[in-house]
């Protein structure tokens, strides 16, 4: 229970108080701590917190502080803005004379005036550094900040603050504001099933629902209003699979959707081609097990879910919701892209998606030609703990690298699947070339230095090839379109990374 006391004290006079945030009205004080090892002055106007048993001494004549406990909440390191005791005082005595009123009306009032009141006070924190502030402003997107403010509260010049804030984000400190209010707005509108536009402005800290409707129309290319019935399919996806590339691709922006965070660390746990369309999407941890009530807080019309890897009794969790779409593993991304499809009724979308696609790689086809034809190819994938040798089918990047494609795989490779093999095993194998995926240079330079490394044909060559391939995953229309750019460009370019 949160609760507020007040207390008068007279010189040298002591009290002990409970963990808390105290704030210190006429004249100064000093808190030891309870092991008196530490003890620190305390200035009128000021809040601090406190720890359990501290002891508050005056140093003067007389001296009235309040105290606050918050049984909900530990101390956090939060830094407590001085406030003037006038603005202060009539606002404490007010909650001291209602916090104990049995009216829920003004329990109400007590707990929104007094959390305002901690919140107003810690608002004008100062800003240690660029993270800091960035971190901050993420926090508080729905306050309003001028350049000078945050300059202020940097210790920097509003001209030295914005070039330097430029430098680390790309953009103007307003732009940068302006482009978090609409990516929350995003977030409000996909999340919150039947939210009105003059409440999203608000939340987003613009009172003119007019302004909020041109600036989101502005970056977005099209009114909140149409955004809203964009969202009208309201589907979620349950899987460890990106199945938010199929949707995208057939004009439906999911309300919630996996992503990993390790693998995506910069992104929002997504590829990069995707963090831009899942704007406002409510991204859920598939490196852990996907909670049902974490989903559902979304409001979404349907689901689409396949397997989970995380325990199958998640499962009857799932089927006893009708709304519910189970789609059973499919050997390749056009297959989970019809049934996805099929859901929704938009079967014609598929068939112009693979004509553009089987245009897509025919043309890449074209512009591989010399690449794909000389010499015999072997893919691997270096890993910490193991070198990975992929087969030439029944793999999704392997059919598209050697089946669509045409690259000439070497004669030794597995039918399928992989197999794990060391650097004195493949130069046995001893190929043309070499295509690293998913590699990081670490792994790489480790098996460089391996004493057989220098044996291979391909090193000799020098066809090691290491394009960035960290979001190479074919098994989306999306994620298909951006591995054949990728890849197309990184052999335009002739680039072989790892000197040897």
């Amino acid at each position: 229970m949160t609760r507020i006391s007040k207390y008068f004290l007279e010189e040298g006079e002591e009290i002990i108080v409970s963990s808390s945030i105290i704030y210190v009205v006429g004249n100064d004080a000093y808190i030891k701590d309870p092991d008196h090892l530490s003890m620190i002055t305390i200035l009128e106007g000021k809040a601090y917190w406190v720890k359990d048993e501290s002891i508050v001494t005056s140093t003067s004549k007389y001296l009235k502080l309040y105290m606050i406990e918050l049984h909900v909440m530990k101390q956090d390191g939060t830094i407590f803005s001085p406030f003037e005791p006038n603005k202060v005082c009539p606002i404490l005595d007010e909650l001291l004379h209602i916090q104990d009123s049995r009216s829920f009306s003004e329990h109400c009032q007590f707990q929104t005036k007094l959390w305002k009141l901690l919140g107003d006070m810690t608002e004008n924190q100062p800003l240690d550094d660029l993270d800091h502030t960035l971190r901050y402003l993420s926090s508080h997107v729905h306050k309003n900040f001028s350049v000078q403010e945050l300059a202020s509260r940097t210790r920097m010049t509003p001209a030295s603050f914005a070039r330097a804030f430029k430098k680390k984000t790309g953009v103007p400190p307003k732009e940068y504001l302006l482009d978090n209010k609409m990516k929350m707005a995003k977030a409000l509108i996909v999340q919150n099933k039947g939210i009105n536009i003059k409440d999203v402005a608000g939340q987003v800290g613009i009172d003119d629902e007019f302004y909020f409707s041109r600036l989101f129309k502005k970056r977005e290319g099209i009114s909140p209003t149409i955004y809203i019935k964009k969202i009208q399919n309201r589907v979620a996806v349950v899987s460890q699979l990106l199945l938010q590339d199929h949707l995208l691709s057939i004009g439906i922006q999911p309300v919630a959707a996996p992503m990993y965070p390790s693998v995506y660390p910069k992104t929002n746990g997504v590829p990069s081609y995707l963090e831009k369309p899942l704007e406002g999407t409510l991204l859920i941890n598939a490196e852990k097990s996907i909670s049902s009530k974490e989903i559902m807080t979304v409001n979404p019309d349907c689901i689409i879910k396949t397997s989970l890897h995380h325990g199958e009794q998640q499962a009857l969790t799932w089927t006893k919701n009708k709304e519910v779409h189970s789609i059973d593993f499919q050997n390749s991304w056009i297959d989970y892209l019809i049934q996805i499809a099929c859901f929704f009724g938009k079967e014609e979308i598929v068939t112009s998606i693979k004509k553009e696609m089987n245009h897509l790689e025919q043309q890449a086809k074209k512009q591989l030609i010399g690449v794909t034809e000389s010499g015999e190819w072997a893919v691997i994938w270096v890993r910490d703990e193991e070198i990975r040798l992929y087969g030439h089918t029944n793999h999704a990047c392997m059919d598209l690298i050697y089946q669509t494609l045409g690259f000439t795989p070497h004669k030794g490779l597995p039918e399928s699947g992989y197999i794990a093999i060391t650097v004195q095993e493949l130069l046995e194998l001893n190929p043309d070339k070499l295509l690293f995926l998913w590699s990081t240079k670490s792994a790489i330079d480790k098996i460089a230095s391996d004493r057989y490394w220098n044996e291979l044909n391909a090193v000799k060559n020098k066809e090691i090839h290491i394009p960035n391939s960290q979001e190479w995953d074919p098994w989306g229309p999306l994620g298909r379109k951006n591995m054949i750019k990728d890849l197309v460009n990184y052999f335009k370019e002739g680039t072989t990374l790892l000197n040897t």
